[in-house]
């Protein structure tokens, strides 16, 4: 059964356990001394690996924003979910570094690329992609929790990795917040009215 993270799922679901980035604890300067040495690490430059998650272009080759009608021809259609559809490449590069990846979902909202998903289905893949990620953006945040989950939140783009405990299938997600946002601005709205429906009894 293919799986499809609509970013409501892979996002917010999972973001209503994590702490805002506001919240987290000031950074200070390592200790010194005779005990230093059994002291931890200082703390890595949080705002710099930010910093690179909002430079993100985007992921294969296809930036964020970019026009659905100007790359359709390369991609096939998976999921029509309305104003959210979501296509496989044509001829998908399914591999990242050591990971061997099950399937890279490309999620166009209103015509443009928003966010694109990783999915891995083996658990020593699972475990090399969320070691990509943070190589990549730094520690992130767990969930509140203690879940299988981190996320990143940048002031422009926000990133995502999951694993199932249970089957070692892994799903990581890279996307761009305004579009996230404006998504779950609809959704919402969607869902409201859905609900008037449903107690009118139509």
């Amino acid at each position: 059964m293919k799986r499809y993270l609509t970013p409501r799922v892979i996002v917010t679901a999972f973001a209503l356990g994590f702490a805002s980035l506001s919240a987290l604890p000031a950074q200070q300067p390592p200790p010194s001394g005779p005990d230093s040495a059994d002291a931890p690490p200082p703390p890595e430059d949080t705002a710099a690996y930010l910093a690179k998650l909002d430079a993100l272009p985007g992921y294969g080759g296809i930036a964020f924003g970019t026009e659905l009608a100007k790359v359709k021809d390369s991609l096939v259609l998976e999921q029509d979910r309305g104003p959210l559809q979501i296509y496989k490449q044509k001829t998908p590069t399914l591999t990242l570094g050591p990971v061997r990846l099950e399937a890279v979902l490309f999620y166009f909202y209103e015509g443009k690329l928003s966010g694109v998903a990783l999915h891995t289905n083996d658990g020593q893949d699972s475990l090399n992609l969320s070691s990509i990620f943070h190589f990549a953006f730094g520690s992130g945040q767990g969930s509140a929790d203690d879940g299988p989950a981190t996320i990143w939140i940048g002031k422009t783009n926000g990133a995502l990795f999951e694993i199932n405990t249970s089957t070692g299938d892994g799903s990581a997600y890279l996307f761009n917040a305004a579009a996230h946002d404006a998504f779950l601005k609809y959704e919402s709205e969607a869902n409201q009215k859905a609900a008037d429906q449903l107690l009118k009894g139509k």
